[in-house]
């Protein structure tokens, strides 16, 4: 039957069968007042599309204040229909199954509420009866039947709750529909009047009890968050000692699963050339950790998702509907249990990157899965970032991570920066937009040297140059090693002419030096902005003057132009 057209032809044939016992067993009336039946049944239908008022997890429906009077009032036959119709016709928003389903329940409901006042007639006790009648027959249709089948199902204690809840602000309907069974004239009218009252007293404590329900929900929110904030706090000072960089990330990742809130976590660090090592986790197995750090992603792709259209505080939350393609050994898919939109879903991805002082990205921190099992409100994010903020400054402060840093930008040879760096390097420069030269020089016949003495030899002369570079540049100038026996300076602040003063003692200082072969050097020299506007393009320009030093018989200086 979970079939939704088997349900419906259910709820009509059960609509039907009533109908033919009640024309069998013949209608209740006790008065025939049209203008008294119109004034109930259009309260019926706006109370009943205007809705439910609800108190946190408990709802009232309205209706019922006015079609249990003209029950008593009209019969059975004439109250189900209409109580059928007003909520096939309501105009809140509720899908066809459950309108009619609704409109099969209120019929049955209130037409076994009509035999029963058949049998008692209208008196005190007869109306009692067929109260409780409606209110059992309600409560097996709606609370037993209809929370099964569309899967809420509440516990049979939970549900008893909430039906004599209900009793208890339906009853208030009782004494009203008595007199106005025996009232006449205008009383009538006046009785029908005080209906409203009943109605408003419940919406006004509904008001305050759902006021009273979001502030304790509010209230809880920020008791979670100072407490996650004191443990932020407690653990910002355990980060701050000296521990193996991959202990210090372990620490991170179990912190944010165990009281941040998060079941998965995933701390990524990023090296100073590009590449992403995965090298914590928490909640995550052994081997589904070593499948993602095998499959990192790249820095160029996490950047092209730090969209502003994902940008949720200084953090990035992509959702499943994004339709982000990753191959499935990149991503962890834990276990989700996605109930509406607001859940978070198997393929929502969260991001918090972790700047350095330069604005550079040295790590980020992926959580997944949100212990309340929805996606993260900014508060949540709020909370990761404060702590991200404490990663950064233990990030700063472990010895290791500058060693691995310093490792990774460095020639470890020379000890000058690599080539990945000195391109880092000479970008910045560049959109500094200030003036400066660049030195672009290698050994005159280095293979000559490696053929002639051995590649030990050629190391060592590599090493001997390096050092006459560092002795001969200033604090901020930067010195590379480009590749091979080539090398790369960056002068900061600096004239084509001063910088050629700079590269002749240098071509000097190497031909007059006394390393274990003589050697002499070529450099060529460009100068920002004047020979070009760009990173490569003042890189090609020293590169051609290089070229013209060695085509006009080396140990040289000479210019791009």
């Amino acid at each position: 039957m979970k079939d939704k057209r088997d349900f419906l032809i259910f709820s009509i044939l059960i609509l039907n069968l009533f109908y033919i016992l009640l024309l069998i067993n013949g209608s209740v009336s006790r008065k025939d007042d049209l203008l008294i039946f119109f004034i109930l049944l259009a309260a019926s239908y706006v109370s009943h599309s205007f809705g439910v008022i609800r108190f946190g997890k408990f709802s009232v429906s309205l209706s019922f204040f006015f079609l249990f009077p003209m029950l008593v009032l009209f019969g059975p036959i004439i109250t189900s229909i209409m109580a059928y119709l007003i909520v096939l016709f309501q105009y809140a928003n509720v899908d066809i199954p459950r309108r009619i389903y609704g409109g099969v329940q209120y019929a049955i409901a209130y037409s076994t509420a009509g035999f029963a006042l058949n049998y008692l007639g209208i008196s005190v006790w007869g109306i009692i009866l067929a109260f409780f009648v409606f209110k059992i027959i309600n409560f097996i249709l709606v609370d037993l039947f209809l929370y099964y089948y569309y899967g809420r199902y509440k516990d049979l204690k939970t549900s008893l709750k909430y039906l004599s809840l209900e009793s208890g602000v339906f009853s208030l309907a009782l004494p009203m529909t008595y007199f106005i069974y025996f009232s006449s004239g205008y009383i009538t009218y006046f009785i029908i009047y005080t209906l409203l009252f009943p109605i408003l007293l419940t919406y006004l404590l509904s008001v305050e009890s759902n006021a009273r329900i979001e502030l304790e929900r509010e209230r809880d929110a920020l008791s979670k968050n100072v407490n996650q904030l004191k443990r932020v706090l407690e653990v910002s000072e355990m980060l701050k000692s000296n521990v193996p960089l991959v202990d210090l990330m372990m620490k991170v990742a179990s912190i944010i699963q165990k009281d941040l809130g998060w079941e998965y976590a995933l701390v990524s660090l990023v090296k100073p050339d590009g590449s992403i090592d995965r090298i914590a986790y928490a909640g995550i197995s052994e081997k589904d950790f070593q499948r993602l750090r095998q499959n990192p992603p790249t820095l160029s792709f996490v950047k092209s998702l730090m969209r502003d259209e994902f940008k949720i505080s200084h953090s990035y939350f992509i959702p499943e509907e994004a339709n982000v393609s990753l191959p499935d050994e990149m991503v962890y898919v834990g276990k989700y249990d996605v109930k509406d939109i607001d859940s978070w879903k198997d393929m929502d991805l969260l991001w918090v990157p972790i700047y350095d002082k330069s604005g550079r990205m040295i790590a980020y921190i992926s959580p997944d899965k949100p212990v309340s099992g929805k996606r993260p409100k900014i508060e949540d994010v709020t909370i990761l970032e404060i702590f991200a903020n404490q990663v950064l400054i233990a990030l700063e402060n472990s010895s290791e991570f500058e060693t691995l840093q310093e490792k990774a930008i460095r020639d470890q040879q020379t000890g000058l920066y690599n080539h990945t760096e000195f391109y880092n390097r000479l970008d910045k420069f560049v959109k500094s937009n200030g003036k400066f030269a660049l030195l672009m020089m290698d050994i005159d016949d280095f293979k000559l040297i490696n053929d002639s003495y051995g590649h030990q030899m050629g190391d060592l002369i590599i090493e001997y140059l390096a050092d006459k570079i560092k002795n001969s540049i200033r604090h901020g100038d930067i010195a590379a090693r480009y590749g091979g026996d080539e090398f790369a300076v960056i002068l900061n602040d600096i004239d084509k002419t001063t910088a050629r003063t700079i590269a002749e003692r240098l071509r000097i200082s190497v031909a007059q030096g006394n390393p274990p072969v003589k050697i002499t050097i070529s450099i060529g020299i460009a100068a920002y902005p004047v020979d070009s506007l760009s990173s490569n393009g003042i890189v090609a320009s020293a590169d051609r003057a290089l070229y013209l030093a060695k085509m006009r018989g080396k140990n040289q200086v000479s210019f791009s132009n």
